[in-house]
């Protein structure tokens, strides 16, 4: 089975869902998410996990008012939590065919 990996530049992120590119530029500032290509902002490619993460930053600034070194935190937090749930399901699974 192939690996598909869709891609969205940062002109149809912002358009589709309505977000200024200075935020994310600060978003990739922080660390929360991180271009796959482009040298200039304005050339910026995004794969669609990177794009979910800075959708969750900006939903997270935007509700709850957290300044972005606080948002990266959660954010770390969440994707940590999401690779530990990913190991727990990997585990379980080797465990009930070893059972």
């Amino acid at each position: 089975m192939a690996d598909v990996t869709l891609y969205i530049d940062i002109e149809e992120l912002c358009e589709n869902e309505n977000i200024d590119q200075e935020v994310i530029v600060e978003v990739v500032e922080y660390g929360i998410a991180a271009p796959l290509r482009g040298e200039t902002f304005s050339e910026w490619i995004f794969d669609l996990e990177n794009a979910y993460w800075i959708k969750k930053a900006v939903k997270l600034n935007q509700q709850l008012l957290l300044d972005w070194v606080a948002i990266s935190m959660v954010i770390d937090l969440m994707k940590e939590k999401e690779t530990l749930l990913q190991e727990n399901d990997q585990l379980r699974s080797r465990l009930n065919r070893l059972l």
